[in-house]
């Protein structure tokens, strides 16, 4: 069985993760970003750098789980907070208001816990 998660911004990695699920002997899955301009709010332009700055945000983490072994296929350089990604996208205008901006630190909390748990099922440090 192969799992794999990608971008589209990365597309040498969901290339070859492609051909792995293509070529994989039993179940493959992959679960792909890929922004949308008309229901995340953004101009077209951006597609590219909104699936990138998911990816360097850690809130689309690029993996892939192959017969049960759990592998990172990146690792940002520097890390983005969450913030500027939501900031990029008008769905998310209202996280942005006074009485909602807490929310944005919940969100970069648990991506931040996610990330961990996923470095953890690598076998990697932070």
């Amino acid at each position: 069985p192969y799992v794999a998660q990608g971008s589209i911004s990365h597309w040498r990695d969901l290339t070859k993760k492609a051909v792995k699920a293509f070529e994989a002997d039993g179940p493959a899955f992959l679960n792909v970003l890929s922004p949308c301009p008309r229901g995340w709010r953004y101009d077209s332009k951006l597609t590219i750098n909104i699936a990138k700055e998911a990816v360097t945000s850690n809130f689309w983490p690029l993996y892939e789980v192959e017969n049960g072994e759990w592998k990172l296929t990146y690792k940002p350089k520097e890390k983005t907070p969450i913030e500027n990604w939501l900031k990029k996208q008008g769905r998310f205008k209202h996280l942005f208001k006074p009485e909602n901006t807490h929310i944005i630190g919940e969100i970069q909390n648990y991506i931040d816990k996610e990330w961990q748990n996923l470095l953890k099922k690598c076998g990697l440090q932070s």
